[in-house]
């Protein structure tokens, strides 16, 4: 039983090892998040019937893209054909 003690060790350094990574991620995501979000937000439905509020800027970058034609659709449900 003299690795006992080894193992227990190896344990935490490896679990203080993964708390400092995991906190190092959330701290990082903290700091991508956008800082100057809008105030003007638009109340609009989800699918199911929910109400959400969304900022008008990203129903703006939505809006922009091209949409799929018919042809696009039916390639993505049945790509073999």
């Amino acid at each position: 039983m003299s690795d006992t003690p080894n193992k227990n060790h190896s344990r935490r350094k490896f679990l203080s090892l993964g708390l400092l990574a995991g906190a190092g991620l959330i701290a990082s995501d903290a700091a991508a998040a956008p800082a100057n979000k809008s105030d003007e937000t638009v109340k609009m439905l989800t699918p199911d019937g929910k109400l959400v509020e969304v900022d008008k800027a990203v129903i703006a970058k939505s809006s922009s893209k091209k949409q799929a034609s018919k042809k696009d659709v039916m390639k993505w449900i049945h790509p073999d054909k």
